[in-house]
This record gives structure tokens, sequence and C-alpha cells, in this order.
């Protein structure tokens, strides 16, 4: 059988799976910012509507993946799989998003390219003939982060001036094995990358290395 691999990391794909739809939640700070035209969908606040922040993150993993939907024509019972992740242990904002669908779920768990190695595993999914469409969804929520990883907001702890915020939102995007549109071509697989950053205000710089790379 010929192989799609190129190279030690990069995978071509034979049918280059096609992105029918994609839908981006974001927090009140998030919409604040210079690219919020961007997005789909900026809260209010950010609650989403929500008692707990964790159940917060879920609803707007919810949210960006019936946006997708919506926008590829599709119901969610026409997905095979749905690979989704957050920041949080046992991917709860994710499994709990997921439990209402019916649908084959793979959790994903990679941080900062959890969006992209979704991406790249939907696309080998369907380029190999094991479905006809998949989801890939990610979240992450700046108050669930802060409570699992730092300084719990209820402590009430003082954030060093040039400390990192976890974004408060959620990306979905919905891929088919055919049609027209943005394709996915390759991807390349990240490595993990050890480049000594001790400092835990600075998590962008450790985790920066190690995303995945897709060609579209």
């Amino acid at each position: 059988m010929e192989s799609k691999k190129q190279g030690h990391q990069t995978v071509a794909f034979s049918n280059p799976p096609v992105i029918a739809g994609y839908a981006s939640i974001v927090g009140k700070k998030e919409g604040e910012g210079p690219l919020a035209r961007f997005f789909d969908v900026i809260g209010p606040d950010d609650t989403f509507g929500e008692k707990s922040w964790e159940k917060s993150e879920s609803a707007m993993q919810k949210q960006a993946l019936q946006m997708a939907l919506e926008k590829a024509g599709q119901p969610a019972t026409v997905l095979d799989y749905i690979f989704a992740g957050d920041l949080l242990n046992q991917c709860i904002a994710s499994s709990f998003a997921a439990r209402s669908q019916s649908i084959p779920f793979l959790g994903l768990y990679g941080a900062c390219s959890t969006m992209a190695e979704g991406l790249a595993f939907a696309a080998m999914a369907l380029d190999g003939g094991f479905g006809n469409w998949a989801a890939a969804v990610a979240s992450s929520h700046f108050c669930t982060a802060e409570r699992q990883y730092r300084t719990p907001l209820e402590y009430g702890g003082q954030r060093t001036p040039t400390a990192q915020w976890t974004a408060t939102a959620a990306g979905a995007t919905v891929l088919s094995r055919t049609g027209s549109g943005p394709h996915i071509t390759h991807a390349t697989i990240g490595k993990i990358v050890d480049k000594g950053i001790t400092d835990a205000n600075n998590m962008g710089a450790a985790m920066a290395p190690v995303d995945a790379i897709l060609g579209l």
C-alpha cells in the first residue's frame, strides 16, 4: 500500500477533506480585542447562562458545534465522529458537551494544539474512508484554567503584570469527505519540545513549539 507519509512528521491526504462549516464563541474580554470582528458570538459575560465556569465552557462548545453544523447545512446526526478537547481533567467540558449527541466521541488533550490535533485526526479518519463527516472542537475558559492550573480566582491572588490569560473561547469545525470549499491537504504532527521554561506565568512559551501544522 502506498504510504501517505512525507518525511518523518507530515502526512499528505489522498482525498483531502473539506471544511464545510466552522464557528467560534468567545468571552467578553476576547470581544474587546482586535480580532472581535472574526468571532461569530461574543458573550456579554463569561457565564454563558450557566451556574459554574465549567458548565460555561461546555455551553460554549455546544453552541460552537451547533453553529458550525448550521453553516455546513447538516444536523448533528450526520457526524461519524467528534474529536474534542479542553484543558480540564478528564476533558469534562468536552464530554459533557457531547454526552447528549449520541455520536462516537474521541477526547483530546493537547492544550494549545487541541484544535490542530482534532483537525488532523478528523482529516485522517475521513481520508481513510472511516466516515463521511467529522467535527473538531476545542475550548478553554480563563476561570476554569486558573482554578485548575494557577491561582483560583476565589483566592484573590495578584497576577504579575506580564502574566498571560487563558482565552475564554470555543471553536468548532465540521469536515466532510466530499464537497467544495477549503481542503485540508496535509498535516504535520508536532513533537514534544522542552525549551526549559519554568515561569508558570508564561505557559504560552512552554507550549508554543509543539503545535501541529495543517496545510489548507
